[in-house]
């Protein structure tokens, strides 16, 4: 499937392998993105916050050489600009992010500019609250700054990715839950097993079918259905029996916080807001309602000794 829905699928493909993975979610973006020079992904760790690691990369639509201008061109990034691009920064062009005049101050820059005619890069940050994450880059011919249509889908398919990885890098995976098609919870273990689990497991399977099928409302109108996750704790992901018939299983999937006295819901939308993510995405991340955002947000920032998102966002960047 093309499109947004597309991509989403892609990225839940956690069973493949990291290469096939990472060009499946290309494949996918590319009628989305393509400039006419292909595009790359890389998995990178900026968990230390002093640099940031870059593991596997992969590319589609690009020659072997524009591949490897794109290896040697990212670690020379400094990290003052890694921060304002990969660690605070869901999507945008170098240009905009770092000035018209960053990638001329590189002689890399230089020589990809001079040699294949890239003049600038889109890139799609999807990066999960433990400093892990996937970046999409897309070549560009020349300096521009990211179209507006595509901010709001891609913050969301952004989502959609960093979660997906963020469970791939599980070493071991349970399922909790199995629903049927049309949404019946089938098998539920632990807490999946409470009645208000259950009912927001068979909501949340039945709005991924119809985001799948609704071909009639528009692509960012079933992206919007399709919520990253149930309850900040599980990703349903399928799973095909040997008749092909498709169930969903819910795996836990909520992300590793360290403890500073919140509560993990509370932990969990802080570090969000952290990312500068905006209370409506954080609900769509987390499959909660706004309103219950800001009021885990506002508690948050009591307990840490701030009055306002900011100087909670402050005092979390700064470990303090």
């Amino acid at each position: 499937m093309s499109g947004a829905i597309g991509v989403v699928e892609a990225a839940w493909r956690v069973d493949l392998d990291t290469q096939p993975w990472l060009e499946g979610i290309l494949g996918a973006s590319r009628a989305d993105l393509d400039d006419g020079f292909g595009m790359w992904a890389a998995l990178y760790d900026a968990s230390s916050g002093a640099q940031v690691t870059f593991t596997e990369i992969a590319g589609l639509g690009m020659t072997v050489q524009q591949l490897e201008a794109m290896r040697t061109l990212i670690p020379t990034i400094p990290w003052d600009a890694v921060e304002r691009t990969f660690i605070n920064s869901s999507i945008g062009t170098l240009s905009e992010l770092l000035g018209r005049q960053f990638l001329e101050a590189l002689p890399m820059g230089q020589y990809v500019a001079r040699k294949h005619g890239i003049h600038d890069a889109l890139g799609i940050n999807a990066q999960d609250v433990t400093g892990v994450g996937c970046v999409l880059g897309v070549p560009l011919s020349k300096r521009q700054r990211a179209a507006r249509e595509l901010r709001p889908r891609w913050k969301r398919l952004a989502a959609h990715v960093a979660a997906a990885f963020r469970l791939r890098k599980q070493l071991t995976r349970f399922d909790d839950a199995v629903i049927e098609p049309g949404g019946l919870v089938a098998h539920a273990e632990g807490d999946a097993r409470e009645l208000a689990v259950r009912t927001a497991l068979r909501a949340a399977a039945v709005a991924i079918d119809r985001s799948r099928t609704s071909a009639a409302r528009g692509d960012d109108q079933n992206l919007e259905q399709w919520k990253v996750m149930v309850d900040g704790r599980w990703s349903l992901v399928d799973h095909f029996d040997r008749d092909g018939r498709r169930y969903y299983v819910a795996r836990r999937n909520t992300p590793s916080l360290g403890a500073d006295g919140l509560t993990l819901r509370e932990r969990q939308v802080a570090s969000f807001a952290a990312l500068g993510h905006a209370n409506k995405l954080i609900a769509y991340e987390l499959g909660l309602s706004t309103s219950t955002v800001a009021t885990h947000l506002s508690s948050a920032a009591r307990k840490l000794g701030g009055s306002s998102r900011v100087e909670l966002i402050a005092k979390l960047r700064s470990g303090k």
